[in-house]
Formats: C-alpha cells, structure tokens, sequence
C-alpha cells in the first residue's frame, strides 16, 4: 500500500547549487581600511545578467564582475560612503549598473565597452535631493532611456537618460503612504508594488490603476511582476503576491482575473534545494505562517520566483507544483535571477547561486546527463560513477567562470586530472562529456593565469597570516591565535598540517633544518634540529625574553624584548642553540633577515633599514651597522623585508605595495641597485584583464588589516608583545610568496617587471616647475633620447637625456601658433595647435633638432584632430568625434605628390616601437606586454604604479608628467 503523500519523502529539485562561487567572494575583500581603522564589509544587494554580476557593499563600493573576461572592476560614489541597497543591471546598446543608496541617492554608470561604436569613457549620472528615504527597487526599461526608482516613504522618482548628450533629468513620478518595495516597467506601464497595495501606472496619460478594489488588510513586503512575451500594452498581465499564500492575476486595468491558492501545494514535503556543504551552522528563522515576497518570472512559462527574508519558493504556476524551496537558511538580503540561474545573497557576505546546470555550461542539455559532471552533486559525494557516455556542448552565450582555488584542488587534483589522464589518447573523434567540458575549461584559464600574469593563490590554514617562511620543501605560516602550520610546496594545492600551537613568533633556516619558536605566554624561544612533520620532536630551551628570531643555517640572531641584539654561532642539526653573544645596534631593531652569502639585514622600530658589513664565513658577527639610504631616498616605510635567492631582497611598505632589489651579496650587502622597484599587485584597474591580482595584498598599514582581525583585538595582542612583528613576504628557489590579510598565499613564478621612478629636473628649472605636455624619441645615430617638453602652448624646449647637466635646448615654434599636443620619433617631431592644424618638424643625424615646421593637408581627412601619436614608421591620429585614423609614414613629403592616406581604424591609445601605453580616465598608467610583428594584439595588460596627466614613449625609457613633476622610468626588469 503506498504511503500517505505527507510522509512521502520529497523528490529533489531539479535547481541545485553545483559550486561555491569563491572567485567571487574572494574578489571583494572582508575588510578596508580607513584611515586607522578597519572597517567590515557587508554585502547588501545583488543583480546579475549573462554578462556581469553587480553586488553593492555597506562601504558605498560597487563590485561588478564581468562573467565573460573573469574580472572583477569596482566603482565608487564620491562623499559619504552610504551602504547601497538596490542595484540594478541593462544590457542594451551600452551596458548601464544603476545603484541606489541608504541615503536616497542614485547613481547610474555607463561602462565602458570594447567593442566598435560603444562608449569608451566610463560616465556617472547622479539622481540627488528627490528621494527622502532608502531606495528599496530599481527598474530600467529596455532601451535604457527610463530609470524608475523607489524608496522606503513611499516616494517614485522617474530619470530620464539621455546618453549621446550625457544628460539626466529626474523628477518625482508618485508619493505613496507605505514604502515602496518593488517596482517594474514595461510597455510604458509602471508597476509599483508598496507595504499596503499595488498599483499600475501608465506613463503616457499619468494613469493611476489599483490592482484590485482596495488596498490590502494587513501590510508586508509583497510584490508583484509582469508576465514576459507580451507584445502590446493591452495584453500585459500581472502576477501579485497576496497574504496567506495566495497569487493574484491580473490585467493591465488592474481587474483580477484569477487567485491561485498555493497553500495545499505546501501540505506536503516541500523539495528543497540541494546547497553545497558549507562549515558551520547555516540554519535561520522561518516564521510558522509561509508568505510569498517578491515576484519574478523566472526560466520557464509560468514559472515565479517569490522570496522574501526566511523563505524562497520556485512556483510552477501552470502545474500548480513547487519546484524548489529553501527555507531556515539563514537571513536572505537580495535575490536575482536571468535565464535558468538564481543568484541569492545571504547573511553577511554569501552568494549561492542555484540552477539547472554548472556555471558556464548551455541550459538546453538533458537532465540526465548531469550525472556526468564532476561538480555535480551525486559525483561529488561518489553517488553516481563518472562516466563519459552523456554529453552536451559548452553554450556559445558565454565563457566559463573562472574557478576559485579550493575549486581547482576539488576538480584538477581529485578527479579531473584522473579523467584527463584516462581519456587524454580516446579523445579525438568523442563528443565532450560535462565533466571533460570543465576539465577543459579549467585548465585553460588556469595557464592563462600563471604565465600571463606568474601568480597564483592559495588558501592559507587558519586564522589570519601574522608570519610566512619558506624553504625549498616547505611552506610555514604562523597565524594570528599562535597556531603554527606547515605544508609540503605545492604541486596542485597546499595541505596544511598543525605543527605548533602557542607559538609567538618563528624562523626556520634556509634548508630547513633548524626550526626556531617563541612561545606565547614565557617569550622563550626554544630550537628544534631534524625538523619532521610528523614523529616526536624536542625541544631545546635557547634564550630567555625573545621577541624576534632570524636563522641562517649556522648562525641565530635574537632580539630580545628589551631591546638588545643577539647572536649564536656554530649552529647545526647537533647543536641547534648555542651561548649568546651581545652586538651593538644604532637603535632598538624590531626585525633581522639573514640571506645567503653572510648578508643581514635589520628594520629598526621606526621602519628604517640597515645592513650588517663584513659579515662572512670566518666573521659571522661581522664589523658594525650601515644605515640604507636608498630606502630614505625614495620615503619608503617597510614594513617587513625578506632576503630571497639569487641576491635579491623583497620587501612590503605600509601601503601594500610590493619592492624588490638585485646584486645583494656578502660583498656587496646592500646590492647593486641604488633604489627599489616596484611590483604592481593591489590596485583595480579599469581595463580588462583575467588577473589574480584582485585577491592580493589590499592593505598593510596596520596588522588588523593583515590578520582580518578586530581591532580591538590586534591592539590588546600587540600591546601586550609590543615587537610582534608580521612577516608576510618570503622567496624560495620556486618564487617569491605573499600572504594577504584574507588569509591567502600568493606565488610568484618566472620574471616580474619592476618599475621606479626618478625626478628629472632639467637645468635652468626647478623641482616644482609645472609642465604642460611631454614626448620623447630617440636620437638620430646618437645614443640615449630627446625630450620635447613645454610649459605652455606658446614654448618649446628639447632635453637630451645623455646630457648629465640635462640643459635643456629651446625650439622655435610656428609663427602665431599654440601647440596642445606633442608627438615625436626617431626622424620627426608632430605638433597639434588649437585648430586642429598638424605641424611637422623633420629630424636628421645632421640636425638632430629639426630646422623648420612643415604644415601637413588634412584636405583628405576634413576633421578637427585632437590628438596624435607616432609610431617608429606610421601615424595615429584621433579625431573630435572619437574616430581613429592610421597614416603610414611620418614625413609631410612633396604636395605634388600622392599623399599616404588616412585609414580609419579601432583606437590604440599610445604606440611606442613594441609597445602599447594606456592613460586610464582616473590617471593610471598601464602597459600592454606581448606586443610583436606576429602578435600586434598583446596578450595581456599591466598596471604600472603611479599616475600621469600626460604620456608618451619611446625605445629604453618611457616619460610621464606626474602632478606637476616629471618622471621617467623603464620599460621593464626581467
């Protein structure tokens, strides 16, 4: 007999959650820093398409992530930093976000776009002064012209875009006595839904209909949607949600036309979505009484999507079904769906998303074939053999999403690589099975990573990364509660090990044989030889009151908590301490790194740095202290310094940015460098770019930012060990290691390109003389580089950079003419006036400096140019449309002759031999690497530190105008 229906366990839903989306949550940090604070970050709404993922934070910071690039962009609003709480996405000619905030404000983005005729400046429209309350909805309409937004008084603003004139024009559409909580728009009708009642309003006669015939007896936040497919305003229909479980529909005159009584669909098991398992406790509240929220249609004909804060329902309104519930999961925030995928954000800061398939993969599949995948739910917990017989093809939409990293172990290490492995000879001729889909997927973004941009990240063991050491089989880290971690070097993913806990502080030796510790509560340090992972090990007490402790792999050097400096020698596996030996310091040091070859380095309290001389094989003490200058010179506030291979020196400062030096020897223990440079990992740039650099290093000004601890916290922790000091970068033979404050490793593998930045004062001029534009080119038969520079339109001053006096050589200008733009080569300098006129200036071995300006016929063109730049043999040139143009050749030549024709072509922004500079509209500068004859395209940008109101470049060296001072750096440093 069978069993009663309500005992019946219920069928799974056919929407699940196949992943974790952890390249999301890792690409928005935990924490910020303001000023000396620290300060959380919540994430309070959400809004997805087929292109990005839009989540709005409590700091006023947009995050939105491009699915199709695998990028992660951030946008701010300027002033106060209100928490958004509406966020709304368009694709239509232009891709628009709209954001509103707690405070009544809202903001429109027009993002830039890459492809042809798009727009290519990033632009903000800002809808201020009208909303008195929170915005609770945004709505678009389909051509992006319409912007509806409404806020918890009841109030409706309308804003009409006009993107070709950049111009937005609000005003107030309704003012309701309950707060608005949804809002749609279609078909120039407006459907607002409010805490008491629902309304359409149309915006060609200002209408005003009520669902129904009066408002409703009990307030909440219920909504309502349109139905989609509808091609006349006439035949709009709409579903609202009612009290007590139960659906109105009705038509755009407002009559109900029909009442779905959903409550006997929950009479029986509700199927539940099936959820990735996730650690801790991830129950909430749900109130006895089930209530439907806000509406939308989702997926399928007559299917609605309806949640609210405790509960959210996936309804099949044709079959009278539920499809799917998730209900006592904790505090839902925001919720949004496009084609078969629901996007949810709950709690503080986590996103699930549920669909029909894994991300990346087309929707027209068979549910069969699911089984198949290895993210699926079944394989994943070894339910259903992993078979190859299913198949579907990767959707054309778009991309995969990028995998986070404890994605890649789960897939690549566990079971993807064995799948390859098995079929990698059987597979020409086979049609892709879903876990091969992915497989693929996986792997090709993943090499895309590592040799495009040479990092890669790793998830770190605890709570919070206070001290990082590795060795060439090791990786150890220290975390903030005192608990010491341990991992063999990665081939795949990091498998961390507790090897201590109450650990204050810790150093190993090069090869890794000596293991030192300073216990938490005594400040002893204690040493331990025969380092092993698992086994017993011993032991021995070494000195009393240590703060800090470096080992090379003979030698210890301790700072004790007062202050003082000591030293063991003689060290060994036999004998990992010795007797101590006192050595003067200048002042109280706060950290020792010991590298190869007997260098030592030493960070004073007050961030200075100094290098031990005379430190040797025969004299480990060495001859005394010299204070680094390089470091003062260029006002850099290390933070922690490591002493890696190949004689190079790494360091972080207290804004997060990553330094290096070279030549660093025994000999020559402060290196051949006489400055640092400077690796770009922290900032958000605003072109694109799949980089792991948004899960770096976002701050180390204090070590709250580096641990993600509470403040209060960190301040009883460092008062009560005053000289703890973080160490968050180290090198091996693999690499260079960072540790993040998100609890995150960062490998770097192969070359990485430095920069450094030097003040150019020419003679006759200086340091805070203003200079209106730059260009550079290289000198005719003569080595080094011209540089034309100006202080105004109306002069003109050449600077050969071989000259050590720098005296700077004035050139004639054009009769009556004010040049706005400069661009030079080898055998030409081009002028741009303020008419748009073109001046060229020929350049020779004999007259390196030209003699006359020649004017070019742009009859050809017949527009106004606004900008120039010359390559080694052709031209660039934009005009004040927009519109780029390509000459080939540089010179005027004769008018008698046929003249190179202009050819309208897709915009570089500047061209220097083998390379592409960009100025970005906030002043970054960005570099594009890969540029060749057979590769014009590049493969990849990358962010050089610093900001230019002005660039230009040439062969060696590249210039830029920097606030009001020039600077010059080079291209790169392998």
């Amino acid at each position: 007999m069978a069993a009663p229906l309500s005992h019946m366990a219920a069928p799974p839903s056919v929407l699940k959650e196949f992943c974790p989306l952890y390249y999301l949550l890792n690409a928005i940090p935990a924490k910020v820093q303001r000023g000396f604070r620290s300060v959380l970050v919540y994430l309070t709404s959400l809004d997805i398409s087929s292109d990005f993922v839009a989540v709005g934070s409590s700091i006023g910071m947009l995050y939105l992530y491009c699915r199709r690039l695998a990028h992660m962009n951030k946008y701010s609003l300027e002033g106060k930093c209100d928490a958004i709480t509406a966020v709304k996405l368009l694709s239509c000619f232009d891709d628009l976000v709209a954001m509103g905030t707690a405070s009544g404000r809202v903001a429109v983005f027009q993002l830039v776009s890459p492809l042809p005729g798009r727009n290519k400046q990033l632009r903000r429209f800002d809808v201020l002064g009208l909303h008195k309350g929170m915005v609770t909805s945004l709505a678009w309409s389909t051509n992006g012209m319409k912007l509806f937004s409404g806020d918890d008084k009841g109030r409706v603003v309308f804003s009409a875009l006009d993107l070709d004139q950049g111009v937005c024009k609000p005003l107030l559409l309704l003012e309701e006595s309950s707060g608005v909580v949804q809002v749609q728009y279609s078909h120039q009708v407006l459907l607002v839904s409010t805490q008491q009642r629902t309304l359409l309003y149309c915006t060609q006669n200002q209408e005003v209909l009520q669902l129904g015939t009066r408002p409703r007896k009990s307030s909440g936040r219920f909504g309502a949607c349109f139905l989609p497919a509808l091609c006349k305003q006439s035949d709009l229909q709409v579903f609202a949600a009612r009290p007590g479980l139960r659906l109105w529909r009705a038509d755009v005159r407002g009559r109900v036309e029909d009442t779905h009584l959903l409550k006997p669909l929950f009479s029986t098991q509700v199927p539940q979505f099936q959820l990735f398992p996730r650690p801790g406790p991830v129950g909430g509240y749900r109130p006895e009484d089930r209530q439907l929220g806000l509406l939308s249609c989702f997926f399928r004909d007559g299917w609605i999507l309806s949640w609210n804060e405790y509960s959210l329902y996936v309804l099949d309104c044709v079959s009278q079904v539920i499809v799917g519930a998730l209900e006592s999961s904790g505090d839902i925030v925001s919720v949004s769906c496009c084609d078969n995928e629901i996007f949810i954000l709950k709690g503080d800061r986590d996103i699930i998303r549920l669909s029909t398939s894994p991300e990346g993969l087309s929707t027209n599949c068979d549910c069969r074939s699911r089984s198949s995948s290895v993210t699926s739910w079944d394989s994943l917990h070894g339910n259903a053999p992993l078979t190859s017989s299913s198949s579907c093809e990767v959707g054309s939409r778009r991309y995969s999403a990028p995998l986070g990293q404890e994605e890649m172990q789960q897939e690549l290490v566990v079971q993807a690589i064995r799948v390859k492995k098995k079929k990698k000879r059987r597979r020409q001729g086979e049609k892709l099975s879903w876990s091969r889909v992915r497989l693929t997927c996986s792997y090709w973004f993943c090499f895309l990573l590592q040799f495009a941009e040479s990092w890669m990240g790793y998830s770190g063991p605890g709570c919070g990364i206070l001290s990082l050491q590795v060795t060439d089989r090791f990786v150890w880290c220290l975390d903030f509660k005192g608990g010491l971690f341990c991992s063999p070097l990665p081939e795949t993913g990091l498998n961390w090990q507790r090897f201590e806990d109450n650990v204050h502080q810790m150093a190993l030796s090069p090869s890794g044989n000596l293991l030192w510790k300073v216990e938490q509560k005594s400040l002893t340090a204690f040493a331990c030889a025969k380092v092993t992972v698992r086994g017993k090990r011993h032991w021995y007490k070494a000195v009393e009151q240590s703060a800090f402790v470096a080992l090379s792999d003979d030698c210890a050097w301790i700072i004790r908590t007062n202050g003082d400096l000591y030293l063991q020698t003689g060290l060994s596996v036999d004998r990992p301490c010795a007797r101590s030996v006192k050595v003067d310091t200048p002042c109280v040091f706060s950290q020792v790194c010991v590298g190869g070859g007997g260098v030592v380095w030493a960070l004073s309290e007050h961030k200075a740095l100094f290098y031990r001389e005379g430190v040797s094989s025969y004299c480990s003490q060495g001859d005394g202290w010299k204070y680094d200058t390089v470091s003062e010179a260029q006002g850099l506030e290390l933070m922690c310094v490591a002493l890696g291979y190949g004689g190079t020196a790494w360091a972080l400062d207290a804004s997060g940015s990553l330094w290096f030096r070279t030549g660093i020897c025994g000999s020559r223990p402060q290196g051949d460098d006489d400055h640092w440079w400077q690796i770009s990992i922290s900032d958000y740039v605003v072109f694109d770019q799949g980089s792991l650099f948004q899960t770096l290093l976002q701050a180390t000004q204090s070590v709250a930012t580096v641990t993600r601890a509470p403040v209060e916290r960190v301040v009883a922790f460092l008062s009560q060990y005053s000289q703890c000091q973080p160490s968050l970068v180290s090198a091996n033979g693999s690499g260079v290691w960072v540790a993040s404050g998100r609890n995150q490793l960062h490998l770097a593998r192969g070359s990485l390109v430095g920069t450094f930045w030097q003040n150019v004062v020419p003679r006759g001029t200086v340091s805070a003389t203003r200079w209106t534009f730059i260009t550079s080119s290289s000198v005719p038969h003569r080595e080094g580089t011209f540089l034309w520079l100006a202080q105004s339109r109306k002069d003109l001053f050449c600077v050969w950079d071989q000259d050590g006096e720098l005296r700077p050589t004035s050139v004639t200008l054009p009769p009556e003419v004010e040049l706005s733009h400069l661009s030079a080569c080898r055998d030409a300098l081009w002028g741009l006036d303020a008419h748009g006129r073109v001046w060229i200036r020929t350049l020779s071995p004999s007259c390196p400096t030209g003699l006359t300006w020649t004017p070019l016929d742009l009859s050809q063109l017949g527009v106004r140019l606004v900008s120039v730049s010359c390559g080694s043999q052709n031209v660039w040139a934009v005009d004040s449309r927009g519109v780029v143009y390509f000459r080939v050749g540089t010179q005027p030549l004769n008018p008698s002759m046929m003249l190179p024709a202009w050819i309208h072509i897709e915009p570089p922004l500047l061209l220097s031999s083998r390379t592409v500079w960009v100025r970005c509209v906030n002043g970054d500068v960005a570099r594009r690497y890969g540029v060749s004859e057979k590769n014009p395209a590049g493969d990849y940008w990358k962010r050089i530190p610093g900001h230019a109101h002005y660039l230009t470049g040439t062969t060696g060296l590249n210039w830029f105008i920097l606030v009001r001072l020039v600077y010059t750096g080079p291209t790169g440093l392998n």
